[in-house]
């Protein structure tokens, strides 16, 4: 914003939105999908079929990716908010209706980069699946992006 704010102001305004952060953040576990590793100790495994020529099947391992990143968690009462595309929807029936126990969490930058490729979250001992992509949001940057997060029943 060329001559409404100078860098000065810029920075201070950063700065309030990260002691925001700071201040209302807590633990959130990131998973990623599960790597398969094939573990074969005969050579004569075919990857593509996934077992030898006789048949047998070699085995396979899961290495789950995990990280942790802190997050604003926001709790979605949906008898006071529903999501439509746009404010003149209000009135209509064309609204996403939730599950109950939906969050929508705000982190940073790194961990957006990391819940792109990311399928689930865990945060106060409950599993979410990740429902949105992240919308960035910020005054003078793209500094925090929210997402839409949904329990799973595991």
């Amino acid at each position: 914003m060329a001559g409404f704010l100078s860098s000065n102001m810029e920075s201070t305004i950063n700065t309030m939105y990260d002691t925001l952060h700071e201040t209302f953040a807590q633990t959130i576990t990131v998973f990623k999908n599960s790597k398969r590793t094939v573990i074969s100790t005969n050579s004569r495994y075919n990857n593509i079929y996934g077992r030898t020529n006789t048949g047998s099947k070699s085995n396979i391992e899961y290495t789950t990716e995990s990280q942790s990143f802190e997050a604003r968690v926001y709790y979605i009462n949906m008898e006071e908010e529903y999501l439509s595309n746009n404010e003149n929807q209000q009135g209509t029936q064309n609204k996403i209706i939730l599950p109950s126990g939906s969050v929508k969490i705000v982190v940073k930058s790194d961990a957006y980069e990391f819940l792109q490729e990311a399928r689930r979250v865990e945060l106060d001992g409950i599993r979410f699946a990740i429902k949105s992509d992240g919308e960035p949001s910020g005054l003078t940057t793209n500094k925090f992006y929210t997402f839409l997060l949904t329990p799973t029943d595991e």
